[in-house]
C-alpha cells in the first residue's frame, strides 16, 4: 500500500515544480535559427486565391522553385501562368527553377510548352535544375518578402482536388535565406566532374577500426542459410546479408534505411550503371533474403531507399572482426573463404580452433562439400591434406 505524503513535503514538491515550469528556457534554445514572421494558412482551396492575389500585387520580383509545373491550355495552372505574364508586363522580374527529374515515370515540366515560352519571350527566366538530383520544392518568393511554401505543385489535381498543406509567410529575413539557397542550386549544363557528382552512389563506409559484428550462429549451424547460399553459388546474396549485418552493427539498430544504389556499389557494381540498373540488382538480392531465406523484411516503397528489418535468429550470436565486412574484401574474397572465416570465428567463440577438426568433419557439421571447405582453407592460407 502506498504511504501518504506528509502535507509539508507535498507543499515543497509543488513549489519546486512550479518554479521549474515557470523558469524561462534559455534564449539560445528558442531563438536560434528562427525568423520573425507573420504566417497565414492557405492550405487546400485557399491556395489559389491567395497566390493569385500575391502575384497580382507583386511590385518587383517573383521567384519560384517547383517540382511539377504543368500549365494546361485551360484551368488554374494556365491562369496562374497568365498572372506571371501580366507581372512581366508590369515590369516585375520572374524567375522559375524547374525540376527535371520527377518520380513515378512522370515527364519533367515541359519548358517548350507555349505558356512557358511566352514567359521567356516576355523576359522571364526559367532555370532547369540538374537532372542528376531531384528538386522537390513547391516554393514562391514575392518582392523579397512574402514566401509561399508547402506541398502544393502547380497542377490541376493539387490546386482543385487534393488536400495540400501550404502557408503564406511575411518575413523578409526568411525570403532572403530562401533566395540565397536558390542561387546555389546546381543547374542543367553547369560544368561538373561526372566522377565527383554528389548524387552518384559512393558505397557504404568502412566500419571503425576494431569494430566487432555479431553474427547469428544459426546462419552456420542451419544448412538452410549460408550453406544453402554456398551450394546455390548465391555469392552476392550472402555478401548483401553480411553488409546488412555490418550496417546494423554500425547503427546499433536492427531496422534502418539503406540506399539501394550505395549498397549496390558496395557489392562491386559500377557507379557508372544507371540508377535503375543498380536498384534492380539490389532489389533482386533483398527479395531473395526476404522470400527464400526469410532473414529480413523489407519495404521498397521509398524510391531509391529501402527500409530493412533484420529478423532475430535463435541460438545466439558470435563475434566476428569488422574487417571481414569491409566492402572491398567482401567482393574480392571467394564465398568459400568467407564461409570458412565465419566458421573459424564461431569455433573460437566455442573455445576451440579450426585446426582441431578434420576437413571432412567440418564439411559434415556445416553442410558444405569438402571441396568448398578445402578451397576456403587454402585461400586463407591454411593448407591441409
Amino acid at each position: 500500500m502506498r504511504k501518504p505524503i506528509p502535507a509539508f513535503t507535498a507543499l515543497i514538491a509543488c513549489c519546486l515544480a512550479l518554479l521549474v515550469l515557470s523558469s524561462p528556457a534559455p534564449a539560445d534554445d528558442l531563438d536560434s535559427g528562427f525568423y520573425p514572421a507573420k504566417v497565414k494558412d492557405i492550405s487546400d482551396r485557399a491556395y489559389e486565391k491567395a497566390v493569385i492575389e500575391l502575384l497580382d500585387n507583386a511590385k518587383s520580383s517573383i521567384v519560384m522553385s517547383m517540382y511539377m509545373l504543368k500549365p494546361a491550355e485551360n484551368g488554374p495552372v494556365r491562369l496562374l501562368v497568365h498572372d506571371l505574364e501580366e507581372a512581366l508586363d508590369r515590369g516585375v522580374s520572374v524567375e522559375i527553377y524547374l525540376n527535371m527529374r520527377p518520380d513515378h515515370g512522370m515527364a519533367p515540366s515541359d519548358i517548350l510548352a507555349e505558356p512557358l515560352q511566352s514567359l521567356i519571350k516576355k523576359g522571364g527566366k526559367i532555370y532547369k535544375f540538374t537532372p542528376h538530383t531531384r528538386l522537390h520544392d513547391k516554393l514562391i518568393i514575392v518582392d523579397d518578402r512574402f514566401v509561399v511554401d508547402g506541398s502544393m505543385n502547380w497542377s490541376v489535381a493539387a490546386i482543385k482536388n487534393n488536400y495540400e498543406s501550404a502557408v503564406l509567410i511575411d518575413s523578409p529575413e526568411l525570403a532572403k535565406a530562401k533566395l540565397l539557397r536558390l542561387r546555389r542550386f546546381p543547374l542543367e549544363g553547369d560544368k561538373e566532374d561526372e566522377e565527383k557528382r554528389p548524387d552518384r552512389p559512393k558505397g557504404f563506409e568502412k566500419l571503425p577500426e576494431g569494430a566487432i559484428v555479431g553474427v547469428g550462429k544459426e546462419l552456420l549451424n542451419n544448412r538452410c542459410y549460408f550453406a544453402s547460399m554456398l551450394r546455390r553459388q548465391a555469392d552476392r546474396t550472402m555478401d548483401a546479408y553480411l553488409l546488412l549485418l555490418a550496417e546494423s552493427a554500425r547503427r546499433g539498430e536492427t531496422e534502418f534505411f539503406i540506399s539501394l544504389e550505395d549498397m549496390a556499389v558496395s557489392l562491386g557494381m559500377s557507379p557508372g550503371w544507371s540508377d535503375t540498373a543498380l536498384r534492380r540488382q539490389m532489389i533482386k538480392e533483398l527479395r531473395a533474403l526476404e522470400d527464400r531465406y526469410e532473414l529480413i523484411e523489407i519495404d521498397l516503397s521509398y524510391g531509391k531507399d529501402a527500409w530493412v528489418e533484420l529478423k532475430e535468429l535463435p541460438g545466439g550470436t558470435f563475434n566476428v572482426p569488422g574487417d571481414l565486412f569491409e566492402p572491398g574484401r567482401l567482393v574480392s574474397v571467394s564465398q568459400s573463404a568467407k564461409f570458412v572465416s565465419l566458421i573459424k570465428a564461431l569455433l573460437e567463440s566455442e573455445g576451440t580452433s579450426i585446426d582441431a577438426f578434420k576437413t571432412g568433419d567440418l564439411s559434415k557439421r556445416f553442410g558444405i562439400s569438402e571441396f568448398s571447405m578445402r578451397k576456403g582453407l587454402r585461400e586463407l592460407g591454411n593448407q591441409r591434406r
